[in-house]
């Protein structure tokens, strides 16, 4: 079992209430911790985190970090105390 903190950014910190939380996974991957937050916060958390279509990381104006700056995909794993950042993406160029 491992912990990672998760850090929430503008409409998932609307939605979890929270600026951040530790998270307990089983199995050390994105896509156990995406299974927790869905559960924890309901459809709409699913619906932002989760691409309906192909049941992947949404990538359609959302982005997942790890503390490296690495985007993060639901096949992805984690370390023991990595911190995994849940912003919505911005437009640049």
């Amino acid at each position: 079992m491992i912990t990672v903190q998760a850090e929430y950014m503008a409409r998932f910190k609307e939605i979890t209430q929270v600026t951040s939380e530790s998270i307990q996974l089983e199995q050390p991957n994105m896509a156990e911790l995406a299974q927790i937050l869905t559960t924890k916060y309901g459809s709409v958390m699913e619906a932002l985190l989760i691409d309906p279509n192909t049941k992947d990381l949404n990538t359609n104006g959302t982005l997942f970090m790890d503390s490296t700056g690495r985007r993060l995909f639901i096949e992805d794993s984690l370390a023991d105390g990595e911190t995994v950042s849940f912003m919505v993406g911005i437009a640049g160029g």
